[in-house]
């Protein structure tokens, strides 16, 4: 945890705080935190700031903080649309995206998906809020990320949405096979990124999104987990 996120939740009073869930611990066991230290603090969808931890217990701790002036840090150029992968990979999907200051994504379905990932309890609002939290003080961010789900590919592709998300946009899908070129380094301008299940996307759904006007991009020749694609590409776009 490198910043630790509140929320109205955890208003006392105008600047006092209180934390009473399993950072606490970590503050008191972890960081050794003490009465008097200062760390780094965040409001949820607001700005950073320097908190002073007030009181610490295991269980619960209080912080003080005056002022909330520091912005978030920059949103990442890049929108990825991810063919939902298995839950494991999911929730370190998730952890990656609030993490890297990446602010929307999608999670479609594509024909190498499990029917059955769309029934798993990490789709549920409250395990996806758990990592995109977690995800969040890792990052020192605050800003939520928005997820849309699709569970129809042709008609996700097909639709207005997507021809409006679309506009004025970088656009790629990874595909690491010989039809595709290596991935750009630095994104200069907004940026659609396509990343496939682990089998990868069918040549049927390649071609879809380049009727689009996508372009193929290849990290090299091994085939990566969804997470592991989506840091990797990230890693060249955004840096």
């Amino acid at each position: 945890m490198n910043l630790l996120l509140l929320t109205e939740k955890n208003k006392l009073e105008k600047n006092l705080f209180l934390v009473d869930d399993e950072r606490a611990e970590h503050i008191k066991c972890t960081l050794h935190g003490k009465e008097g230290d200062s760390l780094k603090v965040g409001f949820l969808n607001g700005n950073r700031g320097t908190g002073i931890l007030i009181s610490v217990d295991k269980k619960k701790v209080i912080v003080k903080c005056d002022d909330f002036s520091l912005p978030p840090p920059p949103e990442s150029p890049v929108i990825p649309i991810i063919s939902l992968p298995r839950p494991q990979s999911f929730k370190k999907t998730l952890h990656f995206i609030a993490s890297s200051g990446i602010k929307k994504a999608y999670f479609i379905h594509s024909d190498g998906v499990e029917k059955s990932y769309w029934k798993s309890s990490a789709l549920e609002e409250k395990a996806i809020e758990k990592e995109l939290f977690l995800g969040l003080e890792q990052g020192c961010d605050t800003i939520m990320p928005h997820l849309v789900f699709k569970r129809s590919f042709q008609h996700f592709l097909a639709g207005e949405e997507f021809a409006s998300l679309c506009e004025n946009k970088e656009k790629l899908i990874a595909h690491p096979y010989h039809t595709a070129v290596p991935c750009p380094v630095k994104a200069e301008r907004p940026t659609l990124l396509a990343i496939g299940p682990e089998s990868g996307y069918i040549e049927e759904e390649v071609r879809a999104f380049v009727e689009k006007g996508f372009q193929a991009v290849t990290l090299g020749s091994h085939i990566l987990r969804v997470e592991f694609a989506l840091a990797a590409a990230c890693g060249r776009l955004m840096f």
